[in-house]
Protein backbone atom coordinates (compact mmCIF):
# COMPACT_ATOMS: atom_id res chain seq x y z
CA UNK A 1 0.00 0.00 0.00
CA UNK A 2 1.49 3.37 -1.02
CA UNK A 3 0.89 6.57 0.95
CA UNK A 4 -0.50 8.09 -1.98
CA UNK A 5 -2.85 5.55 -2.70
CA UNK A 6 -4.09 5.58 1.25
CA UNK A 7 -4.41 9.45 1.03
CA UNK A 8 -6.41 9.24 -2.06
CA UNK A 9 -8.38 7.00 -0.28
CA UNK A 10 -8.94 9.12 3.07
CA UNK A 11 -10.30 11.40 1.07
CA UNK A 12 -13.22 9.18 -1.12
CA UNK A 13 -14.14 8.07 2.74
CA UNK A 14 -14.71 11.02 3.55
CA UNK A 15 -12.66 11.13 6.54
CA UNK A 16 -8.85 12.82 6.54
CA UNK A 17 -10.90 16.86 7.77
CA UNK A 18 -12.48 15.68 10.61
CA UNK A 19 -10.39 12.68 12.58
CA UNK A 20 -11.26 13.55 15.91
CA UNK A 21 -12.09 16.67 18.16
CA UNK A 22 -11.01 18.25 21.27
CA UNK A 23 -12.75 17.77 24.68
CA UNK A 24 -13.42 21.79 24.53
CA UNK A 25 -15.66 21.82 20.93
CA UNK A 26 -19.12 21.47 21.94
CA UNK A 27 -21.25 18.66 20.03
CA UNK A 28 -24.25 17.53 20.19
CA UNK A 29 -24.62 13.94 19.74
CA UNK A 30 -28.83 14.31 20.13
CA UNK A 31 -28.49 15.30 16.26
CA UNK A 32 -26.86 12.88 14.97
CA UNK A 33 -30.08 11.39 12.59
CA UNK A 34 -30.47 6.97 13.01
CA UNK A 35 -31.18 5.61 10.01
CA UNK A 36 -28.85 8.27 7.44
CA UNK A 37 -27.32 6.86 4.41
CA UNK A 38 -25.36 9.63 2.21
CA UNK A 39 -23.73 8.22 -1.03
CA UNK A 40 -20.97 10.29 -2.39
CA UNK A 41 -18.84 10.03 -5.77
CA UNK A 42 -14.89 11.22 -6.16
CA UNK A 43 -14.46 12.31 -9.66
CA UNK A 44 -10.71 13.52 -11.05
CA UNK A 45 -12.19 16.05 -13.74
CA UNK A 46 -14.36 14.44 -16.37
CA UNK A 47 -13.39 10.61 -14.75
CA UNK A 48 -15.39 9.37 -11.83
CA UNK A 49 -12.54 7.70 -9.93
CA UNK A 50 -14.46 6.09 -6.64
CA UNK A 51 -17.26 6.30 -4.48
CA UNK A 52 -18.14 6.08 -0.95
CA UNK A 53 -21.44 5.78 1.27
CA UNK A 54 -21.84 6.44 5.16
CA UNK A 55 -24.37 4.99 7.22
CA UNK A 56 -25.92 5.41 10.70
CA UNK A 57 -27.38 2.04 12.09
CA UNK A 58 -31.43 2.85 12.71
CA UNK A 59 -30.67 0.88 16.23
CA UNK A 60 -28.77 2.04 19.22
CA UNK A 61 -26.04 -0.28 20.98
CA UNK A 62 -24.55 -0.84 24.47
CA UNK A 63 -21.01 -0.99 25.08
CA UNK A 64 -20.14 -1.56 28.35
CA UNK A 65 -22.71 1.01 30.35
CA UNK A 66 -22.78 2.85 27.31
CA UNK A 67 -25.34 3.57 24.74
CA UNK A 68 -24.40 4.06 21.21
CA UNK A 69 -24.29 4.76 17.89
CA UNK A 70 -23.12 2.41 14.75
CA UNK A 71 -21.51 4.48 12.12
CA UNK A 72 -20.43 2.70 9.17
CA UNK A 73 -18.17 3.99 6.53
CA UNK A 74 -16.87 2.33 3.42
CA UNK A 75 -14.79 4.19 0.20
CA UNK A 76 -14.10 2.34 -2.97
CA UNK A 77 -11.88 2.88 -5.88
CA UNK A 78 -14.08 2.26 -9.52
CA UNK A 79 -14.09 3.52 -13.04
CA UNK A 80 -10.60 4.49 -14.26
CA UNK A 81 -9.27 3.84 -10.83
CA UNK A 82 -10.06 0.34 -10.49
CA UNK A 83 -6.44 0.01 -11.81
CA UNK A 84 -5.57 0.90 -8.18
CA UNK A 85 -7.93 -1.45 -6.08
CA UNK A 86 -9.38 -0.31 -3.09
CA UNK A 87 -11.72 -1.88 -1.24
CA UNK A 88 -11.66 -0.50 2.51
CA UNK A 89 -14.27 0.16 5.49
CA UNK A 90 -14.04 1.67 8.97
CA UNK A 91 -17.58 0.89 11.56
CA UNK A 92 -17.24 2.84 15.16
CA UNK A 93 -19.10 2.32 18.19
CA UNK A 94 -19.90 6.28 19.12
CA UNK A 95 -21.52 7.45 22.72
CA UNK A 96 -25.12 8.90 22.15
CA UNK A 97 -24.18 11.50 24.73
CA UNK A 98 -20.63 13.00 23.71
CA UNK A 99 -19.76 11.45 20.33
CA UNK A 100 -16.31 9.94 21.95
CA UNK A 101 -15.63 6.26 20.30
CA UNK A 102 -16.01 3.60 22.75
CA UNK A 103 -14.73 0.48 19.96
CA UNK A 104 -14.07 0.56 16.65
CA UNK A 105 -12.71 -1.27 13.64
CA UNK A 106 -11.10 -1.34 9.95
CA UNK A 107 -10.72 -3.18 7.22
CA UNK A 108 -8.12 -2.28 4.43
CA UNK A 109 -7.82 -3.97 1.24
CA UNK A 110 -5.51 -2.03 -1.17
CA UNK A 111 -4.12 -4.23 -4.46
CA UNK A 112 -2.50 -7.33 -2.59
CA UNK A 113 -2.67 -5.14 1.07
CA UNK A 114 -4.74 -6.22 3.74
CA UNK A 115 -5.41 -5.45 7.17
CA UNK A 116 -7.84 -5.99 10.27
CA UNK A 117 -8.12 -3.84 12.69
CA UNK A 118 -9.70 -3.62 16.60
CA UNK A 119 -9.42 -0.84 18.79
CA UNK A 120 -10.70 -0.53 22.21
CA UNK A 121 -11.14 2.77 23.80
CA UNK A 122 -10.59 3.08 27.49
CA UNK A 123 -12.17 6.39 27.95
CA UNK A 124 -11.63 6.87 32.08
CA UNK A 125 -7.98 5.52 31.80
CA UNK A 126 -7.37 7.28 28.15
CA UNK A 127 -5.72 4.29 26.85
CA UNK A 128 -6.00 2.55 23.44
CA UNK A 129 -5.85 -1.20 23.10
CA UNK A 130 -5.05 -1.93 19.51
CA UNK A 131 -5.37 -5.52 17.81
CA UNK A 132 -4.54 -6.87 14.17
CA UNK A 133 -5.72 -10.11 12.63
CA UNK A 134 -3.05 -12.47 12.76
CA UNK A 135 -3.63 -15.24 9.98
CA UNK A 136 -1.13 -17.77 11.80
CA UNK A 137 -3.19 -17.71 15.09
CA UNK A 138 -6.72 -17.05 13.08
CA UNK A 139 -7.18 -14.54 15.83
CA UNK A 140 -6.87 -10.96 16.64
CA UNK A 141 -3.54 -10.58 18.59
CA UNK A 142 -2.30 -7.18 20.53
CA UNK A 143 -0.57 -4.93 18.88
CA UNK A 144 -0.23 -2.30 21.53
CA UNK A 145 -1.64 0.00 24.31
CA UNK A 146 -1.39 3.46 23.42
CA UNK A 147 -2.13 6.76 25.57
CA UNK A 148 -4.30 8.89 24.39
CA UNK A 149 -6.12 12.57 24.90
CA UNK A 150 -9.30 13.02 27.23
CA UNK A 151 -12.30 12.20 25.35
CA UNK A 152 -10.77 10.80 22.23
CA UNK A 153 -12.59 10.13 18.80
CA UNK A 154 -11.62 7.73 15.91
CA UNK A 155 -11.88 8.91 12.30
CA UNK A 156 -15.40 8.13 12.31
CA UNK A 157 -16.44 10.11 14.93
CA UNK A 158 -14.63 12.81 13.99
CA UNK A 159 -16.57 12.73 10.78
CA UNK A 160 -19.37 13.01 12.92
CA UNK A 161 -18.10 15.65 15.15
CA UNK A 162 -17.35 18.10 12.23
CA UNK A 163 -20.88 17.75 11.43
CA UNK A 164 -22.09 18.35 14.69
CA UNK A 165 -19.61 21.74 15.37
CA UNK A 166 -22.42 24.86 15.09
CA UNK A 167 -20.47 26.91 12.65
CA UNK A 168 -23.23 29.76 12.93
CA UNK A 169 -21.02 31.07 15.72
CA UNK A 170 -17.99 31.51 14.22
CA UNK A 171 -16.69 34.51 12.42
CA UNK A 172 -15.09 34.33 9.05
CA UNK A 173 -11.20 33.33 9.57
CA UNK A 174 -11.80 32.14 12.91
CA UNK A 175 -10.16 28.54 13.22
CA UNK A 176 -11.06 25.65 16.11
CA UNK A 177 -8.53 22.91 16.18
CA UNK A 178 -8.84 19.37 16.11
CA UNK A 179 -6.87 16.55 17.63
CA UNK A 180 -6.83 12.56 17.95
CA UNK A 181 -5.15 9.41 17.44
CA UNK A 182 -4.48 7.86 14.29
CA UNK A 183 -2.49 4.98 12.63
CA UNK A 184 -0.26 4.93 16.41
CA UNK A 185 0.38 9.06 16.33
CA UNK A 186 -1.07 11.59 17.78
CA UNK A 187 -1.60 14.97 15.31
CA UNK A 188 -3.54 18.22 15.46
CA UNK A 189 -5.31 20.23 12.68
CA UNK A 190 -6.60 23.84 12.56
CA UNK A 191 -9.67 24.50 10.83
CA UNK A 192 -10.49 27.70 9.47
CA UNK A 193 -14.42 28.67 9.01
CA UNK A 194 -14.34 30.59 5.42
CA UNK A 195 -18.18 31.78 5.82
CA UNK A 196 -21.53 30.71 3.89
CA UNK A 197 -20.95 30.36 0.08
CA UNK A 198 -24.22 28.80 -2.48
CA UNK A 199 -23.15 25.82 -4.41
CA UNK A 200 -24.85 24.98 -7.91
CA UNK A 201 -25.62 20.80 -7.54
CA UNK A 202 -27.16 18.17 -9.26
CA UNK A 203 -30.16 19.00 -7.10
CA UNK A 204 -30.58 22.49 -7.63
CA UNK A 205 -28.48 25.14 -5.11
CA UNK A 206 -27.16 24.59 -1.68
CA UNK A 207 -27.11 27.35 0.39
CA UNK A 208 -23.56 25.63 3.12
CA UNK A 209 -20.50 26.83 5.73
CA UNK A 210 -17.11 26.52 4.11
CA UNK A 211 -14.19 25.23 5.90
CA UNK A 212 -11.30 25.03 5.03
CA UNK A 213 -8.49 22.52 7.00
CA UNK A 214 -5.00 22.95 7.31
CA UNK A 215 -3.56 19.45 6.33
CA UNK A 216 -0.12 18.02 7.10
CA UNK A 217 1.94 18.33 5.39
CA UNK A 218 2.81 15.36 2.95
CA UNK A 219 3.32 13.60 -0.77
CA UNK A 220 -0.27 14.00 -2.27
CA UNK A 221 -1.97 17.25 -1.52
CA UNK A 222 -0.71 20.35 -3.03
CA UNK A 223 -0.09 22.69 0.14
CA UNK A 224 -1.38 22.39 3.09
CA UNK A 225 -4.68 24.33 2.64
CA UNK A 226 -5.53 22.25 -0.49
CA UNK A 227 -8.83 20.65 0.63
CA UNK A 228 -11.79 22.78 0.89
CA UNK A 229 -15.20 21.03 2.26
CA UNK A 230 -18.63 22.47 2.24
CA UNK A 231 -21.62 21.53 4.84
CA UNK A 232 -25.18 22.40 4.19
CA UNK A 233 -26.12 24.89 6.16
CA UNK A 234 -29.34 23.51 7.86
CA UNK A 235 -30.52 21.57 10.75
CA UNK A 236 -28.90 17.95 8.98
CA UNK A 237 -24.71 19.62 8.71
CA UNK A 238 -24.30 17.42 5.36
CA UNK A 239 -21.23 17.47 3.78
CA UNK A 240 -21.62 18.46 -0.15
CA UNK A 241 -19.01 18.87 -1.38
CA UNK A 242 -15.25 18.22 -0.74
CA UNK A 243 -12.79 19.62 -3.29
CA UNK A 244 -9.03 18.69 -3.02
CA UNK A 245 -5.85 20.25 -5.08
CA UNK A 246 -3.28 17.26 -5.63
CA UNK A 247 -0.43 17.14 -7.30
CA UNK A 248 -2.07 15.19 -9.89
CA UNK A 249 -5.01 17.55 -10.57
CA UNK A 250 -8.15 18.15 -8.23
CA UNK A 251 -10.49 15.78 -6.84
CA UNK A 252 -13.89 16.44 -6.18
CA UNK A 253 -16.41 14.57 -4.11
CA UNK A 254 -19.67 14.81 -4.16
CA UNK A 255 -22.78 14.01 -2.43
CA UNK A 256 -25.37 12.40 -4.56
Amino acid sequence: MTKHAYLLLLLIGLIPLSVSSQGKLKVEGSRVVVGETLNYKASWGFFTIGSAVTKIDKQLFKIGPNVCYKIDIAGRTNGIAKLFYVRDSWQSYIDTANVTTYRSSRSIREGKYEMDELIHFDQPNKKAEVKVWDKKSNSFVLKKIYDTPENIRDVVAGFMVFRLVDLSKYKKGELFTVNGFYEDEGYKINVIYEGMETLKTEKGKVLCYKVKPIVPKNHVFDGRDAVDVWLSANKSKTIVRIRARMFVGNVMIELQ
